[in-house]
């Protein structure tokens, strides 16, 4: 069985379980935001091995794009030789942080938030994030300034609501950037397009930093 590499932003922990059929405890986690060489390996190999006689558990790693590249090359060879009993997930912001041999020995999947993306305004927004830089000039481009209003006022909404679920130092920075903005088109008679387009590549920026 491939591992799997999950590409989700701003989509609470709980959540993403849910949408892939894990529960809590029969989940083996890893933090790749705070691994350290030593314990990570250490981890990982214990984990095959109980993975290998209980198919029911999965072994995850949240954040695993903040593994350091010493981290990263503890995960070639298990990755490679992964049994097909065991099953291992790494779930991601940005994809490109992980080394190009990690992403050919892994199934890449991008996941979207449901209850994050119902709203049409949010739902543009976040494949605005998905595409780049050009998607964001022709969002800001097409809207209103009553449509950017609305659609920061969404943006927020929905970031307030993920952090309810899990703190996340992207989402913080990004929410508190569109509170900015829908402060300048609510206070000022700046370039609204403007304004928001820099909003959307910032935060884009942020995503994919």
């Amino acid at each position: 069985m491939l591992p799997k590499i999950i590409v989700a932003v701003a989509f609470p922990r709980l959540e993403l379980l849910k949408q892939n059929d894990l529960w809590e405890n029969q989940v083996l986690s890893f933090e790749g935001s705070e691994a350290k060489v030593v314990e990570f390996r250490r981890w990982l190999y214990t984990g095959i091995n109980v993975t290998q006689t209980r198919s029911e558990l999965s072994l995850l790693i949240w954040n695993a794009d903040q593994l350091s590249p010493e981290c990263q090359a503890v995960l070639l060879k298990p990755m490679e030789e992964m049994g097909k009993k065991a099953r291992l997930i790494l779930v991601v912001e940005n994809e490109n942080q992980l080394s190009p041999t990690i992403l050919s020995r892994g199934v890449i999947e991008y996941q979207v938030y449901e209850n994050l993306a119902q709203e049409s305004q949010w739902s543009a927004v976040r494949k605005c994030w998905s595409s780049g830089p050009a998607a964001c000039v022709a969002l800001a481009d097409r809207v209103t300034k009553e449509g950017a209003v609305v659609m920061l006022e969404e943006v927020i909404l929905k970031l307030k609501t993920s952090l309810s679920d899990e703190v996340n130092k992207k989402r913080l920075s990004i929410l508190s950037l569109a509170i900015d903005c829908l402060h300048e088109l609510k206070q000022t008679n700046i370039n609204y397009k403007l304004s928001l387009d820099n909003f959307l590549i910032t935060s884009w920026r942020m995503i994919k930093s």
